[in-house]
């Protein structure tokens, strides 16, 4: 985690943890940017430390953050698209599959008996632990953006 922030070219304001390693996250790795974690299947030993899913707001942008295996994404993303129309959800970040992917929602999409009036972006940023990789959201007013990088 500390190796991916010093990639970062801008001060780091927020640091989203997927899952799976909990109990080696410790908040003096933050740097002093807010971090959010939470649970995932394999943290079942510190399970009282996380919640499985968190919903927080960053610059006008609603995020959900969940593991994404309560959803079962790595058997597809239906679950976890209906979980975040009925969250409101601009941005889903997940993890679980460990393979990087951002997939967009359109606006106007049909999700069970809602309508989408804005997009929702899915984003895995893959996993740190297994193959190196990691994901970067940048915020500039309205205009979100986000890349996937390696750590060595």
């Amino acid at each position: 985690m500390c190796r991916a922030m010093e990639l970062q070219p801008h001060r780091v304001r927020a640091i989203f943890f997927l899952g799976d390693g909990l109990r080696d996250v410790d908040e003096s790795m933050a740097d002093g940017a807010e971090l959010y974690s939470v649970q995932g299947n394999c943290d079942w030993l510190c399970a009282h430390l996380a919640l499985t899913e968190r919903i927080c707001e960053l610059d006008g942008f609603r995020i959900l953050a969940t593991h994404g295996h309560a959803y079962n994404v790595k058997s597809g993303l239906g679950a976890l698209i209906s979980r975040a129309a009925k969250a409101d959800a601009d941005v889903v970040l997940f993890g679980h599959t460990h393979q990087p992917l951002l997939e967009t929602i359109p606006a106007g999409s049909v999700i069970g008996d809602r309508t989408l009036e804005h997009p929702i972006y899915l984003f895995n940023p893959g996993s740190i632990g297994y193959g190196g990789s990691f994901g970067t959201i940048t915020i500039r007013g309205r205009e979100i953006l986000f890349s996937h990088g390696e750590v060595r």
